[in-house]
């Protein structure tokens, strides 16, 4: 369903459009004067001069087409004058060549007028296209009188041009006098839209920092839980703090530097690594094979998705699983990465999951998702469990 144009958009968009229908409306009564000269040409009703007065059309009929291309303040001004001294020559040279037209109310006479009155204009309001409206009927009507004295024939206003130019003036009025409660319902309707944007924003963000804050909780806890009685060990208490101030916004202490000869590689900054070395802290062994190049492939937002992604696994396999020991395989192919974790601990029915369950809707599966990446399961009981996450590279995103 559309919600319309913003209101700051549809003063021009609405005024453009009249401008560009009124344009083409022009245009073909234009074409309209030349079909009917032509027609009672040949049907011998008026004089084969007359063929002269659609010649003089065609200016008008030129600019018009230009205009339609493009509208600007110096093609509009040109075609009225332009326009005035076409209309003149037009009228002057039609009661010329037809002695039983007695007067200027006619049909064939109200066509170029209506095509002046419709010139459109070049504002963007209701006011600026009257005034080009009234600028373009007064000039054609003065044409009509002088071509029409010229000639000696009697001005009579016609019904049609006058009309017209009524028409158009109770368009542009209407337009210009309602749009203030359409910008109103507008407006309001586009609040609506940001307010709900919002409220899904805010959603999105407590969901992220929900689980950053349950996976930071349970592998801290089984940490706490898999070391001895007394005081924490250093390095643990230093990972703690780290994850707390990293909660609470504020800037990390730098991490321990990297073996020799490793410092440029990505992996030994990624939240991969990390997530490992924090599950082999918390006493489980594992182990990782396979490409470990490959998570420089990934853009930012993918290396800290999976990596969080990994470490919640590994929690799972460490409070779930009943096993001491876990894989992480990392593989690459086209246009891809794939981090897979498997154990070989009691396994779960992944049908019977809960929707409740945080550790995998929100901290594997949303994560992954958001970063446009899959995640596919495979579990069963005595067996072990697998979670193969596949993420897109940056050179395929």
């Amino acid at each position: 369903m559309s919600l319309g144009l913003p209101s700051h958009l549809s003063r021009a968009a609405n005024s453009k459009a009249l401008a560009a229908a009124a344009r083409w409306a022009a245009l073909v009564c234009l074409v309209m004067a030349v079909v009917n000269v032509v027609i009672s040409t040949v049907g011998g009703t008026i004089g084969a001069a007359s063929w002269i007065s659609t010649l003089v059309l065609v200016p008008m009929i030129l600019l018009l087409l230009l205009l339609a291309r493009g509208r600007t303040v110096v093609l509009t001004v040109a075609y009225l004058l332009v326009g005035a001294a076409c209309t003149f020559l037009y009228v002057y040279l039609l009661f010329e060549s037809t002695p039983a037209y007695r007067d200027t109310n006619l049909f064939v006479v109200a066509l170029p007028v209506v095509a002046m009155t419709l010139v459109g204009g070049t504002g963007t309001g209701a006011l600026a296209g009257i005034l080009w409206a009234t600028l373009g009927f007064a000039l054609a009507e003065a044409a009509v009188l002088v071509g029409a004295t010229a000639a000696g024939r009697d001005f009579r206003p016609d019904a049609i041009s006058l009309g017209a130019y009524l028409l158009l003036v109770g368009v542009l009025a209407f337009d210009g006098l309602t749009r203030g409660s359409r910008s109103r319902t507008q407006s309001a309707i586009h609040r609506a839209v940001r307010d709900a944007r919002l409220v899904d924003l805010r959603r999105e963000l407590l969901a992220e920092s929900t689980a950053d804050l349950h996976d930071t909780v349970l592998s801290e806890l089984a940490a706490i839980t898999a070391t001895e009685p007394g005081e924490l060990p250093p390095r643990l208490r230093a990972r703690i703090e780290s994850d707390l101030r990293a909660l609470g916004g504020a800037a990390l202490p730098a991490e321990s530097e990297p073996p020799a000869g490793q410092v440029d590689e990505p992996w030994y900054e990624s939240e991969l690594r990390r997530a490992i070395e924090d599950a082999r802290d918390e006493g489980l062994a594992v182990d990782v094979s396979g490409d470990r190049d490959a998570v420089a492939r990934l853009a930012d937002d993918s290396r800290r998705a999976v990596g969080l992604a990994v470490r919640q696994c590994l929690v799972n396999v460490l409070r779930h699983s009943g096993s001491a020991t876990a894989e992480v395989a990392v593989s690459s192919g086209d246009g891809s990465v794939s981090v897979m974790v498997v154990d070989g601990g009691r396994g779960f029915a992944v049908a019977s999951a809960g929707a409740d369950r945080l550790g995998l809707r929100q901290s594997v599966h949303d994560r992954i998702s958001k970063v446009g990446g899959t995640v596919t399961i495979y579990s069963s009981e005595d067996v072990g469990t697998t979670v193969i996450m596949t993420l897109p590279t940056v050179e395929s995103a």
